[in-house]
C-alpha cells in the first residue's frame, strides 16, 4: 500500500510539474509527455501492488449484519400513499382555506380497499378548524370524529 501511495505523489507531483512547464513555456507537448509519463509509472507501481493488495483482501472480514423487517410492500405502499396525502392535503388546505397546517394522514386496509382510520391536523387556528374539518371529511369519507387537532409545539 506504501507503494501505492509513493506512485500517487508522484503522479500528482509530476502534474503540478506538467502544468508549470505548460504555463511558463507554454508547451503542450512537453505538459502531455510528463502526464503520460507520470500514469505509466501509476500503472506500473499499481500492477506491483496488486498481488499485496489482494493477499490483504483476502484476510478481509466482512461483519455481521441481521436484516432489518421493512415490512411488506403492501405496508410500504400505504406509507408512502399516507406521505403524499398528507402533503397533498396540507397544501389544499393552505390554498383553499389560507391555513399553514402540518396534516398526517394514518391509512388502513378496509373491505373496500383502503380508508382513512385518522388524520391529525397541526397548527389551525380554532377560528379555521371549521373549514379545514369540512375540506378533510369530504376528501377522506371521514367524520368529525376522526380528525384529532394538536397546537404548534412550541420551540420545535
Amino acid at each position: 500500500m506504501q507503494q501505492l501511495k509513493t506512485a500517487v505523489a508522484v503522479f500528482c507531483t509530476a502534474c503540478i510539474c506538467a502544468e508549470l512547464v505548460g504555463r511558463l513555456l507554454g508547451d503542450v507537448r512537453g505538459r502531455q509527455c510528463i502526464k503520460a509519463a507520470a500514469g505509466l509509472y501509476i500503472l506500473v507501481a499499481l500492477f506491483h501492488a496488486l498481488p499485496d493488495i489482494r493477499a490483504g483482501a483476502a484476510d478481509l472480514v466482512l461483519p455481521q449484519v441481521t436484516a432489518s423487517s421493512y415490512g411488506t410492500a403492501e405496508e410500504a405502499i400505504l406509507r408512502q400513499a399516507e406521505r403524499d396525502l398528507s402533503a397533498d392535503l396540507a397544501r389544499q388546505l393552505a390554498g383553499q382555506e389560507d391555513l399553514d397546517v402540518t396534516v398526517q394522514v394514518r391509512l388502513e386496509p378496509s373491505d373496500a380497499g383502503v380508508r382513512a382510520a385518522w388524520v391529525q391536523v397541526t397548527g389551525c387556528p380554532p377560528q379555521g378548524r371549521a373549514a379545514a374539518q369540512r375540506l378533510l371529511c369530504d376528501a377522506l369519507g371521514i367524520g368529525a370524529e376522526e380528525i384529532q387537532w394538536s397546537e404548534t409545539p412550541e420551540g420545535g
